[in-house]
């Protein structure tokens, strides 16, 4: 019982987090399953273990904070497919190519694409940047090349890259963070479907662990979009920062 509860406990943490800011969740379920729940419980799992449960924890909470924060989204459900398609394609080229990449260079790119995500967090659009015609030719055309991009960087990396969709939903297509947020999960649902089935069907199995923390991202996400509504973008923003920052420094301390 004692696990369950401490793993259900995890995944409603990165799913509240993930309804709250727009991000999968990964980010905190993995560090969590790795080094927090063998501190506490008789119970390890392995780096491969504590990804697929990750992709559980993204897709459950995914879907669960889209539907919440449908009523708020201008984006039709064929815009948000398109480009969580180019993402996917994206995600499957950079899987192909990954073998290709020493570890060292996998980590030295995650930080190269953290630190992407906090230029274009606090970056200020110039006026001329924001009129009608340059953001109607950005989100139609460029749109799919940014999703697709980051979908590769994933792919390379191995791990998620979610943090990266509200950041250019919001610094180059010019949306609001209240479209933004539920519309970044949308575009996650497709490529942690596909992660989930593909790391399962390579296990043969689910760890002990995956059916409490999907149940807890699946709670979390909803009570985070709800709670979402009562934030400004300058909290979303510095949320996300936040997160990033501290990633950035676990990463860079493993690197030296």
């Amino acid at each position: 019982m004692n696990d369950f509860l401490f793993l259900l406990g995890g995944g409603a943490l990165a799913g509240l987090v993930s309804g709250l800011l727009g991000i999968g969740g990964a980010v905190i379920l993995i560090p969590y399953v790795l080094y927090v729940v063998p501190s506490f419980l008789s119970r390890t799992f392995t780096p491969f273990e504590a990804t697929q449960i990750s992709m559980f924890q993204v897709f459950f909470a995914s879907v669960a904070g889209y539907v919440t924060h449908r009523p708020q989204l201008l984006l039709p459900v064929k815009t948000l497919l398109a480009w969580g398609g180019a993402a996917l394609l994206g995600s499957a080229i950079g899987g192909t190519l990954s073998g290709h990449l020493p570890g060292k260079e996998i980590l030295v790119l995650y930080l190269a694409e953290i630190l992407l995500a906090l230029l274009l967090l606090h970056r200020k659009p110039r006026p001329a940047e924001q009129t009608p015609d340059r953001l109607e030719w950005r989100r139609t055309f460029g749109a799919p090349v940014l999703m697709g991009g980051i979908g590769l960087v994933s792919g390379l990396l191995g791990i998620g890259g979610g943090f990266l969709y509200y950041p250019v939903m919001t610094g180059l297509l010019g949306y609001s963070a209240r479209v933004a947020v539920g519309s970044s999960l949308g575009i996650m649902i497709p490529m942690a479907f596909s992660g989930m089935i593909a790391k399962t069907l390579s296990s043969g199995s689910f760890p002990d662990g995956t059916f409490p923390v999907a149940i807890g991202a699946l709670a979390g996400s909803i009570v985070g979009a709800r709670l979402h509504r009562r934030l400004t973008p300058a909290k979303i923003r510095w949320g996300q920062t936040l997160l990033l920052v501290a990633t950035f420094a676990r990463i860079l301390a493993s690197l030296l």
